[in-house]
């Protein structure tokens, strides 16, 4: 959405005037004294802030992060919920006070529900719908669900987007794009957390997010890639109903997953569930590469005929072949203990080895797996192994592909759910034969042979045009065509000393002219004078005690000399 009229660019300086007031209302001037930042400081900006009667400097930096995310509201809430998925590059105690956000928020009035269901469905609204409850069943910062029925009788949910809240968001995104270019630049301490690329990540989830359009694809999606499947079940979508704003789905009658007690009352004991639950959850990732990125108890329900029903598929992971085979050995390398397999795992997840030191990610692996040494790998706690694999992409800055830490992620939940269901489940067991048999889908004849076969047919093609190719470079070397381009990496900081060196240069030699010049002056005795002084040389002398005072600070300030 464009931010080009005036309205918008007098909302956008407001907008900018209660970010930087709540950055320094939790102690976050230093980042406020920066542009473009500064010019919309409040003047009320206080120098000893307080939260709740105590001084935020008695909160944790992190602490006082998470406090002005939920004062800023949907955006930025958004921004740390979607951050905490990227342990590869932000620290343990920062991913905890982010994943700290509850998604709930007052609900919209009815007249404003009214006006956004007017203005998606126009005046086909009664004609749709028979019946709508405008109290709604759930209420988040980017949409609200409302049950419904359609004219014929079948029973409907309404997920309908809140009124403005896109337009706040693409405020929110321009602000964030500068907030996070500048920690990148002028804050080397916190440059390692990436903020610049966390805001392209996050900006390109909450523009799908805000597209209900893309739902209702994930959902097809889904629904075509289980079809034919007794143990799963996907709600009905109603495309005449449904807009980028609206989305209309079958209303699912079923039993929360976590419900024991209902659950017992159709037959379905919560072993069971973990067990057959968990199982369509692994499918989903290592036969399908197409999951549900949230599933937590209240998007998992169990409907009256046993079948398994996933909710609210506004995120979805993708993972290609290529990493399914990553994440594989590096679950089986877990699996068996195997050092030696777990390192080649964890290197072939980096996009860059060469700055990694092996013998000390050995050594920490080692110490990784004596902690499990004289326990049975049922024994193992899934949440904490993830965590330690967290902890080892932080510390050797292992950035791994976002898809993948998003799958994490949500394998971290789904245990806690089995483990609701069954306090003996154990993920590790139960994920090792869906892990196994890809491997050997992989490795086996028939794959190997066509790997083969399209690696021969790559090379011949390259055999073909090998000779066409290699005349191609030889003409253009005879004609002096050939250009050959060199980057220099690790030159940013010699080109800053440098810049930094000319300029004291510079000005050295600006003051011993003006010295030189005054000096003259006053042995010349030129006019105009006061108290038979040469009035021009005094000048020239205290201006330039004023530029060589200017430098002596200059070092002072750098540390120096």
């Amino acid at each position: 959405m464009p931010l080009a009229n005036e309205k918008s660019k007098t909302t956008l300086i407001g907008r900018y005037e209660k970010v930087i007031g709540v950055l320094i209302k939790y102690g976050f001037a230093d980042v406020a004294a920066h542009p473009p930042f500064n010019r919309f400081v409040p003047k009320w900006g206080s120098l000893f802030p307080k939260y709740k009667g105590r001084p935020v400097t008695e909160f944790t930096r992190f602490e006082r992060v998470r406090l002005v995310c939920e004062e800023l509201g949907t955006t930025f809430i958004k921004f740390a919920q979607i951050a905490s998925n990227r342990p590869d590059i932000l620290p343990d105690d920062l991913i905890e006070e982010l994943e700290k956000f509850q998604d709930k928020v007052p609900p919209v009035s009815e007249q404003e529900i009214r006006a956004v269901l007017q203005q998606e469905l126009g005046g086909h609204l009664e004609n749709l719908l028979e019946y709508i409850d405008y109290t709604p069943i759930a209420s988040a910062s980017i949409a609200q669900v409302h049950r419904a029925r359609l004219r014929g009788g079948k029973e409907v949910v309404l997920k309908i987007q809140r009124p403005g809240i896109e337009e706040t968001i693409e405020l929110d995104i321009v602000i964030l794009k500068n907030l996070a270019q500048l920690i990148e630049h002028r804050f080397a301490q916190f440059a390692s957390y990436q903020p610049v690329e966390l805001v392209k990540m996050f900006e390109r989830s909450i523009r799908k997010e805000l597209n209900f359009t893309v739902e209702a694809a994930s959902m097809r999606r889904f629904e075509l890639q289980f079809r034919g499947n007794d143990h799963i079940y996907v709600p009905s979508f109603y495309p005449e109903c449904s807009t980028k704003k609206v989305l209309c789905l079958e209303y699912i009658d079923g039993i929360k997953c976590t419900d024991l007690d209902a659950l017992a009352t159709i037959g379905v004991s919560g072993p069971e569930l973990a067990l057959t639950g968990i199982n369509l959850y692994f499918e989903q990732v290592f036969e399908h590469g197409f999951f549900h990125a949230d599933p937590h108890p209240g998007n998992i329900f169990v409907c009256r005929d046993k079948k398994v029903c996933f909710i609210d598929y506004g995120m979805m992971g993708t993972v290609v072949e290529g990493d399914k085979i990553l994440l594989a050995d590096l679950l089986l390398a877990v699996y068996d203990k195997n050092v030696e397999a777990l390192k080649k795992a964890l290197l072939r997840f980096s996009w860059d080895e060469t700055n990694i030191n092996e013998k000390d990610l050995e050594y920490d692996i080692i110490e990784f797996f004596q902690e499990y040494t004289n326990i049975g790998i049922e024994e193992i706690d899934g949440q904490e192994v993830l965590a330690a694999l967290n902890s080892l992409f932080f510390d050797y800055k292992i950035k791994v592909p976002s898809n993948l830490l998003l799958l994490l992620k949500a394998l971290v939940i789904i245990e806690g759910v089995g483990l609701m269901l069954d306090p003996k489940y154990d993920i590790i067991k139960n994920i090792e034969p869906f892990v196994r048999r890809l491997l050997e889908k992989k490795y086996s004849p028939i794959a190997l042979s066509k790997a083969f076969l399209k690696s021969f047919g790559d090379a011949s093609k390259l055999a073909a045009s090998w000779p066409e190719d290699a005349n191609d470079l030889i003409k253009k070397i005879r004609t002096g065509k050939l250009h050959i381009e060199f980057e220099h990496k690790g030159l940013e900081g010699l080109n800053e000393a440098l810049g930094v060196l000319s300029i004291r240069i510079s000005f050295a030699i600006v003051i011993a002219a003006l010295l030189v010049g005054s000096s003259l002056l006053v042995l010349a005795d030129i006019p105009p004078h006061y108290r038979n002084v040469p009035m021009l040389g005094v000048i020239g002398f205290i201006f330039s005690g004023f530029l060589a005072i200017r430098l002596g600070l200059s070092f002072f300030k750098h540390g120096k000399f």
